[in-house]
């Protein structure tokens, strides 16, 4: 398959060194790791690791390494029991795929394998400095951190290859480049441990008297030029529209008025941080349980420890309107509640669920190939990796708080291979907490771009 120009150049940069390749949703990071190890392979330099989430495995390394590499071998690390899996890991393929979890689960192994590349998608998932599975990944890349969990995963032989790939890097804050950009170039991009990069180019604010420290990009022109330049060493940074001619995006907000009966529990709910459902209280023993019981009740349910108390069906009468102004069209539910997927089931008899983990694969499949109109999902397990050209409309049922998952959500159909325009309704729910997080979304969007943006703009000329 010819690559676009935006995959030569990035695959020219990865031959030239480890490489962070901070590319759009949509723009064939896949595609691009696979011609980097393939690269690597007529190097002779070793086997393969991709470390990337559960969900892509099968749908996105396998399938594309089977299309676009055939002469690749694969395998995956995932299921079976524990000696099943290290006995794969010791067969002779050229790339092998584990999840995170396979990661900290076979690490000693992993780290003996002798790999010669490893490559992190999504690498966002170790963008905390001091999680398991960042310690774990920076390990391999040679970095030794200090910690209960150093013994755990210690430092050793260095895999010499790594990338990372992801489109939405750092969705919640600058500092969550150093873990990544660290693996690629430990001391390169970043000298020094985490607190030194925080304290050179972050600013303390204390929250109150609360004890809480809250760190803001520092200010100083010069250090956010150094910042963005010690990125820019070694990072491909690639906007969609910049690098592909896809069809526009159309996003459309539907207002939903809430019932008397769910108006009058959710006014409720946030006046006394409590519902009584006959016998049962439901309480909000924290800000972000309010926030979870309060984006429940604009979807006319709420969850209880004595199971799942309705109070109305507005959202799901809108949704069905919606589809039937969609028409005959293929088109993505997103929700963010398991109840939300199965009461939209029912509504939509035969719809393809992403629900159960067995019966993935055949769901993914009857979607993608067209036996299946409709595909009900979760961003949490469904927003990464996955390719629906096939579709163009998307509704989201409900929001996610996190920005990352909502662009990796919407990127699912607005990407290489679509030639539609791609339209999104979002369900919301008026004079409720559904039009702050929609309205957070967007600021988190525009901040995300920028930095990208400016990220891009200092690379080094080649």
């Amino acid at each position: 398959m010819k690559l676009y120009r935006h995959q030569e150049d990035a695959l020219r940069r990865a031959m030239e060194g480890n490489l962070a390749l901070f590319h759009d949703c949509g723009c064939g990071k896949t595609l691009t790791a696979l011609k980097i190890i393939e690269h690597h392979k007529g190097q002779g330099h070793g086997p393969a690791l991709v470390v990337c989430p559960l969900s892509i495995i099968e749908p996105a390394w396998l399938a594309d390494c089977r299309r676009f590499t055939p002469e690749l071998s694969i395998v995956s690390l995932w299921g079976g029991s524990p000696a099943e899996r290290r006995k794969r890991l010791a067969a002779g393929y050229d790339v092998y795929a584990a999840n995170y979890e396979t990661l900290k689960g076979l690490f000693p192994e992993i780290r003996a394998r002798g790999f010669g590349v490893l490559i992190v998608d999504e690498s966002s998932k170790m963008k905390k400095h001091g999680s398991q599975i960042t310690r774990a990944l920076l390990a391999l890349a040679g970095v030794r951190m200090r910690g209960r969990d150093g013994a755990a995963y210690p430092a050793g032989e260095v895999i010499p290859h790594r990338y990372v790939l992801s489109g939405t890097p750092a969705p919640n804050s600058r500092m969550e480049y150093w873990p990544q950009m660290t693996f690629v170039a430990p001391g390169g991009a970043f000298a020094g441990n985490f607190y030194a990069f925080r304290n050179r180019y972050f600013v303390p604010r204390p929250l109150g008297r609360t004890g809480v420290v809250l760190w803001d990009f520092t200010q100083d022109g010069g250090r956010q030029e150094e910042f963005a330049a010690g990125v820019a060493r070694y990072a491909h940074v690639v906007r969609k529209e910049d690098a592909v001619d896809l069809p526009e995006q159309v996003h459309e907000r539907r207002s939903v008025v809430l019932s008397p009966a769910e108006r009058a529990a959710y006014d409720r709910f946030r006046r006394d941080l409590v519902l009584r459902f006959g016998a049962e209280e439901v309480l909000a023993s924290s800000a972000l349980v309010e926030a979870m019981k309060a984006r429940q009740l604009t979807s006319g349910f709420c969850y209880g420890a004595e199971g799942v108390h309705r109070t109305g069906t507005s959202k799901l009468d809108e949704l069905t309107e919606l589809l039937a102004e969609i028409g005959e069209r293929q088109v993505i539910i997103w929700c963010s509640f398991r109840h939300e997927m199965s009461e939209a089931a029912k509504r939509l008899t035969g719809a393809a669920v992403l629900d159960d983990e067995a019966e993935r694969g055949k769901a993914i499949a009857d979607f993608q190939e067209g036996r299946k109109q409709y595909l009900i999902a979760n961003p949490q397990s469904a927003g990464h990796g996955l390719t629906f050209v096939n579709c163009s409309y998307a509704v989201y049922f409900s929001l996610t708080w996190s920005y990352e998952l909502a662009k990796q959500s919407a990127d699912r159909i607005h990407r290489i291979g679509q030639r539609k325009r791609c339209t999104y309704y979002y369900l919301i729910a008026k004079d409720t907490i559904d039009e702050v997080i929609y309205e957070a979304l967007q600021q988190k969007a525009d901040l995300s771009r920028k930095v990208l943006e400016h990220l891009r703009s200092s690379q080094v000329d080649e």
